[in-house]
């Protein structure tokens, strides 16, 4: 069913065999490689944590506020890149070693422009939240003039809102007979229009998107894994086992990360680590139940049986057979937490908790509760715009992925 004899399909096979996916493909020319205790993805991953603990003893002998150029650097951000050690080790690495893996995907997502185009929006939103961290970027509030927020409420360019709202001070062309009624007309020189402070809106969206980046790689990097090898454990090794780890996500289930949170923001207030460390406890239940449930399928299987009667290790079985055979029903689930963790942390700086300073959840709630809503409505719709296309792309992308790497898919 899934296992193969070469990297990708030799000529004779029928067409219909090259388009097997490539996640439930078996390179049995790197089986020999796998067994070997230190493979080059845990050499890798070796390295990445070395370099995250040398950093991080670097970052603290030297008192310094920034790590690299103008990153300030929080709990956050160390386990951003603890997380970014593990995607490189066992996303990057095994790219690299087989080529082909990257092409027959390619090859795959041609077909599919919803995939290609969500896929483009995340790489886009994720380059800018890392540019806005490694840079330190903040808002500009200062004009070149040298008076601080002066520029209040300015409306986007080919739009215009009330003279009034912009406390009299329009930078652009102003039209209307009376006071009440004249109105301001945007410029090119704030393309997107100002907040009630002063700052750009397209300062505000840069800025807003940075809790993106701790969202994929988090998820990514480290629940999703540990969701994986709960699952797997518990549904191949059964018994106690499976009782024992079960219950914990029983356990996790009803309790909710937000309510761990909210507890945890009465003693330690407004933090993005605490957000992250209360979904990476207590989020991941569900993918562990559905991997749980794809091994318990499986593991029955033909192919793993003889592999059983061949003497694998059940370590050997879980990471060449079983893993392989499962992760197209993961990537859809991972997206989605993804989008859910964006989603929670706008939620709550809309209402007030701000993990993340100037996120686009916090924009949106100054534009609603902070100025005139409809006179200003540019300040809470472009980050709405912003989140709305990136949780949909989330959505759109973990579906496409799924569909382009399930061989019963492969022929749409």
């Amino acid at each position: 069913m899934t296992e193969s004899g070469s990297n990708g399909p030799s000529r004779d096979e029928p067409p219909g065999q090259a388009d097997v996916a490539a996640l439930e493909r078996i390179d049995w020319d790197r089986v020999d490689s796998s067994t070997r205790r230190f493979s080059t993805e845990r050499i890798a991953l070796v390295i990445g944590v070395l370099a995250v603990g040398l950093a991080y003893l670097y970052y603290r002998s030297k008192d310094s506020i920034f790590l690299v150029a103008r990153w300030h650097v929080g709990p956050e951000d160390w386990l951003l890149l603890l997380a970014l050690a593990v995607v490189v080790a066992y996303g990057v690495v095994p790219m690299l070693l087989d080529p082909s893996r990257g092409r027959r995907l390619l090859a795959r997502l041609r077909r599919r422009w919803a995939t290609v185009a969500s896929l483009v929006v995340l790489g886009a939103v994720v380059l800018t939240a890392f540019y806005a961290m490694i840079t330190g970027f903040q808002p500009r509030l200062t004009l070149d003039s040298g008076t601080v927020g002066t520029d209040k409420l300015q409306p986007p360019v080919g739009f215009s809102g009330s003279y009034l709202e912009t406390r009299q001070d329009c930078v652009g062309t102003v039209t209307g007979d009376t006071i009440y009624e004249q109105q301001c007309h945007g410029t090119w020189e704030y393309v997107l229009g100002t907040d009630r402070w002063g700052y750009e809106m397209v300062d505000l969206l840069v800025v807003g998107a940075r809790p993106v980046a701790y969202a994929v790689f988090v998820t990514v990097g480290i629940i999703v894994p540990l969701a994986t090898v709960v699952g797997l454990v518990a549904g191949y090794y059964g018994g106690s086992v499976d009782d024992l780890l079960m219950s914990y996500v029983d356990v996790q289930l009803s309790i909710p990360a937000i309510v761990i949170y909210m507890i945890a923001y009465l003693f330690i207030g407004d933090s993005f680590f605490v957000l992250l460390a209360a979904f990476g406890l207590l989020s991941w239940g569900g993918i562990a139940r559905i991997v749980r449930s794809e091994t318990l399928q499986r593991r029955e299987e033909g192919y793993i049986l003889a592999a059983r009667v061949l003497g694998a290790s059940r370590p050997y079985v879980l990471r060449r057979h079983m893993l392989p055979n499962i992760t197209n029903s993961v990537i859809p689930a991972a997206f989605h937490l993804m989008a859910v963790l964006v989603l929670t942390e706008a939620a709550l700086a809309f209402l007030g908790f701000h993990a993340t300073f100037q996120s686009w959840g916090m924009t949106m709630g100054e534009g609603l509760f902070r100025a005139a809503p409809l006179d200003a409505w540019w300040v809470s719709t472009f980050p709405a715009i912003a989140l709305g296309l990136t949780v949909a792309a989330f959505k759109v992308a973990g579906d496409g992925l799924r569909d382009a790497l399930d061989p019963r898919g492969a022929h749409d």
